[in-house]
């Protein structure tokens, strides 16, 4: 529980920070982009403010003193600097800094957004003559602020159903099982030792220590903030919003901002990210959404190399940054900057991407390869020549991709069919076809270069989904893992299906086949995806207030805009509702930290797995030390890190070459290590079985304490102790169970 006056602390220190950041980037953005305007404006300040808190969080993380404090003070020196600072950078940029955005000849400006600032460059678009040129009364399109007006239901309406997620998180924790495994005890680690450059263990069974991490930087932010976790529940609805942007982004100089929002709604509202991605740590769309995101400057900027290709290249980094498996992506769009820079300019072009990429994720990569040898260690080998990483003793599920049952009739049956059904629902045929006609219509026929190439890069995702390893994860013939996996194509997805009516070649949001294409969009989005449970869930309610408050207020406050209000009332009114927000704030967390792990509803107790009891034990642990043994408990240790975040979790195992960390083998060095960690606690566990999570496979370590007078149990719970450590370990006094294990226990399937 948090006290008042320590919360407002945090959201005092929250709201310096965000708006610092925000102040610098909209800064820089006015220097290097001084014509951008309206909303490609605001998703290159969103990009940038985001890129200044990754920047700065890992510089100090690099050298120990990433703190709240300091993270603070940094954000404010950047300001003032950027304030202040010499303007050199207005007058660099390759020639894009004082070129407008682009446009297709005579579209529709939003509602309220002068026209001039969808002009520029682009092939097969115009340069308008100026960026402050007035709108012509043609160029507003009978029925969009109705299109305009649908869209905002569309998004209020997906936001809702991702807070019905919320809730049941708010109600009891986070529960998602990637969250509770590495993505939270990476942000917690992070917090803890105000440090990016070591890393954090999990289990012995993958390695995902090696993982990018910029989203897991961003909740140890949060946590740093705040000394909680309760930020962690809604950030996620942050990168919600902008892929949402990104999408009116790129229907935006053809017409089409509109349909591009309702169509990119139908994959922001599938089963798959309702389910996993609002109230947890979980980063597939903040990929999917950065990659949007780049795929939209680039269609407002055309293909002169500067600034806008920078940003756009930030945000490919940024998305590398966050999943390796965007990379695939990120190569399309790298080979398609390249191919649409001018003729002698296409160095040029490589050379602006290529380096804000490497700013927006670089780090972790080069932190892999000075830990490993190798900058992405789950890649083995390339061809014949092998790779340095890690070797396991203990292996996960077998990781085929899609392409090695494409012609498997009865895996198509049995596991794909009813994976895309229950991911879009029972239209999936036509979502997965959308996304590639939208690819191979703006490819074959899109009006202009760019616009083919994000048809060609969209294509390429669907395509590297197909041959992603852990695509089709599972035994032989039983890919158990291709449901949840389903998510890696989601980057994809959203980019072909978000082109589909920027590709249907329509100048204007006019016609009866416009609108038909609307209806038909709409009707996919709320057939294939459940969407009538924001109406009849018992969280409805609380569902709804998080649409009224994010999405619903902040349009209105626009609309007013548009109509005339004035700047200063406008933002009181974004004032005000902050405020509220931080009202309302208060008694949720206290609620939510009252539930937090508390299992007092055995149909939805967290994490399950016997781990219940333990969970509600660590809920009342603060400053401990506490060693985790069996894969059960690395699977699942965040809970066991307290509700103030200030125990510090350890799975024990041995470190290997090049970044190894596997099980510890025998009785003897399981003792060691146990003294070795100084522990003041002990869970053991089963390993998990992934087939059957039911059914837990034995796991050695509390065999191997039998007879040790220097740990007492606490709590039992089926195969899961909880031993208080009160002196160390006899590692001579194993007797007979010390003989090593001839085979470490394989995880099934």
């Amino acid at each position: 529980m948090v006290d008042a006056g320590p919360y407002i602390l945090s959201v005092a220190l929250l709201a310096v920070l965000t708006l610092s950041l925000g102040i610098s980037a909209v800064t820089l953005r006015r220097r290097l982009l001084p014509a951008w305007e309206g909303a490609p404006a605001y998703l290159v300040d969103a990009i940038l403010g985001i890129a200044l808190l990754v920047w700065l969080a890992e510089l100090l993380g690099v050298v120990g003193l990433l703190y709240a404090a300091t993270l603070v003070a940094a954000a404010l020196l950047l300001t003032a600097a950027v304030a202040v600072g010499p303007r050199v950078l207005s007058r660099g940029g390759g020639g894009l800094a004082d070129s407008p955005v682009r446009t297709h000849p005579h579209p529709p400006p939003p509602a309220g957004e002068d026209a001039s600032s969808a002009g520029g460059v682009g092939g097969g678009g115009s340069r308008t003559p100026s960026p402050a040129a007035p709108p012509s009364p043609r160029d507003r399109t009978r029925g969009w602020e109705v299109m305009s007006l649908i869209a905002v239901g569309v998004v209020a309406l997906v936001f809702a159903h991702w807070g019905l997620t919320t809730a049941d998180a708010l109600s009891r924790g986070i529960f998602n099982f990637d969250s509770l495994w590495y993505h939270m005890p990476f942000a917690v680690e992070m917090a803890q030792s105000h440090s990016v450059t070591g890393l954090h263990y999990t289990e012995t069974v993958f390695t995902n220590w090696f993982y990018p991490q910029n989203s897991e930087l961003l909740h140890a932010v949060g946590i740093l903030l705040t000394e909680r976790d309760t930020l962690s529940l809604f950030l996620n609805f942050g990168w919600l919003a902008i892929a949402f942007l990104a999408a009116w982004c790129i229907g935006r100089p053809y017409g089409k901002a509109p349909l591009a929002v309702i169509a990119a709604g139908i994959v922001l509202e599938c089963h798959t990210l309702v389910v996993r991605e609002p109230g947890a740590a979980k980063n597939d769309l903040m990929a999917a959404a950065l990659l949007l995101a780049a795929i939209a400057i680039l269609v407002n900027a055309g293909r002169k190399p500067g600034w806008a290709l920078a940003a756009a290249g930030l945000a490919t980094g940024m998305a590398v940054g966050t999943k390796s498996t965007a990379l695939a992506m990120a190569a399309a769009l790298t080979l398609a900057v390249i191919v649409l820079a001018p003729t002698g300019r296409r160095w040029a072009a490589a050379g602006w991407w290529l380096a804000a990429g490497l700013a927006g994720g670089g780090y972790w990569y080069l932190r892999n390869l000075i830990a490993s040898g190798n900058p992405l260690p789950q890649l083995e080998s390339i061809g014949p020549i092998s790779l340095p990483h890690p070797e396991r003793l203990q292996t996960g599920r077998p990781d085929f991709s899609i392409a090695h049952y494409a012609t498997d009739t009865a895996v198509w049956r049995d596991y794909f069919g009813p994976g895309l059904d229950n991911a879009f629902g029972a239209l999936w045929p036509l979502v997965i076809a959308g996304a590639i006609a939208a690819g191979l219509i703006a490819l074959l026929w899109g009006r202009d270069r760019v616009l083919r190439w994000m048809g060609a890069v969209a294509l390429f995702g669907l395509l590297a989904y197909v041959f992603t390893p852990l695509s089709a994860a599972g035994a032989e013939g039983a890919p158990e893992g291709f449901g949840i996996n389903i998510r890696y194509a989601i980057p994809a997805l959203l980019a072909g299906l978000t082109l589909l009516p920027v590709a249907v070649p329509r100048d204007r949001v006019r016609g009866w086949e416009v609108w038909a294409l609307a209806g038909v969009l709409l009707a996919i989005l709320v057939a294939t995806n459940r969407a009538d449970a924001v109406l009849r869930d018992p969280d409805r309610l609380l569902a709804w207030a998080i649409a009224l408050l994010f999405v619903l207020i902040p349009a209105a406050l626009l609309w007013a805009r548009s109509r005339g209000a004035s700047r200063p009332a406008v933002a009181a009114g974004f004032a005000t509702l902050a405020l509220a927000i931080a009202a309302l704030g208060y008694p949720a967390q206290r609620d939510y930290l009252d539930d937090r792990f508390a299992n007092r509803d055995p149909e939805t107790a967290i994490p399950g797995m016997s781990l219940d009891s333990a969970y509600r034990w660590a809920g009342n642990v603060e400053d401990s030390r506490i060693g985790l043994a069996g894969t059960t408990a690395g699977f699942l240790q965040y809970g066991f890190y307290g509700t103030d975040l200030s125990n510090k979790a350890r799975y024990l195992g041995v470190k290997g070459s090049h970044g190894a960390f596997n099980a510890i083998p025998d009785c003897r060095g399981f003792r060691a290590a146990v003294n070795a960690a100084e522990l003041d606690y002990l869970v053991t566990a089963p390993l998990l079985n992934f087939i059957e999570p039911g059914e837990p496979i034995p796991s050695p370590e509390a065999a191997w304490l039998r007879g040790e007078p220097a740990v007492v149990p606490l709590d039992r719970e089926g195969p899961v102790t909880v031993w208080r450590v009160r002196d160390r370990l006899n590692p001579d006094a194993c007797g007979p169970i010390n003989a090593p294990l001839r085979r470490v226990p394989q995880q099934p399937g």
